[in-house]
């Protein structure tokens, strides 16, 4: 073995230690040693959501479970708002019609739904526990989910429609056919 081949082992250990040293030096956290995260929600993206929970209960393991379950309900308010207002101002842009307003309800329904299985993709990304046992969470949520969830939903909700179309034709035929024996 060359004198430089005895060395690479040495400095890649060399950069690594130097890398995390640097990330540990840059991570920011609060004047009482906690989190940055914990006070500034990271900024959410255009394909990821961001959100902040806390929990103290009776032990570390039931607010751990109490943070993070807040965390999704924020992150479920969130995406159920962003739906909403979608859906609004589809609504006002189409006018207001009867069949607008029908729309609406069923579109209503596809987002209480849609929102439910999205959220399915929520991950922890951070976990804190503060000196009085205080869990804090940081969860994150791919965006992507939430517009594949609402498009999975869309196509059930037109397969539905399509089944209970070709239901009624299917009772429209037989009712034909049975006034037709009626007549003769």
């Amino acid at each position: 073995m060359s004198k430089g081949e005895n060395m690479r082992p040495i400095i890649v250990t060399i950069v690594a230690v130097a890398v995390l040293l640097t990330g540990c030096a840059t991570a920011k956290v609060n004047p009482d040693g906690s989190p940055y995260w914990t006070t500034h929600i990271p900024k959410s993206t255009k394909t990821t959501h961001y959100e902040v929970a806390s929990a103290k209960q009776s032990t570390v393991q039931l607010s751990q479970l109490r943070a993070e379950s807040a965390a999704k309900d924020a992150v479920g308010r969130w995406a159920s708002t962003n739906v909403d207002n979608a859906l609004v101002t589809f609504i006002e842009e189409a006018g207001e019609t009867l069949r607008t307003r029908q729309m609406l309800e069923v579109l209503q329904n596809l987002s209480v739904q849609t929102v439910s299985i999205g959220l399915r993709g929520v991950s922890v990304v951070e976990r804190y526990v503060a000196d009085d046992q205080t869990v804090w969470v940081l969860v994150s949520y791919p965006v992507k989910n939430l517009k594949e969830a609402y498009k999975q939903q869309a196509l059930e909700l037109e397969r539905k429609f399509e089944l209970e179309k070709l239901k009624a034709e299917v009772m429209v035929e037989y009712l034909d056919r049975l006034l037709d024996s009626v007549d003769d």
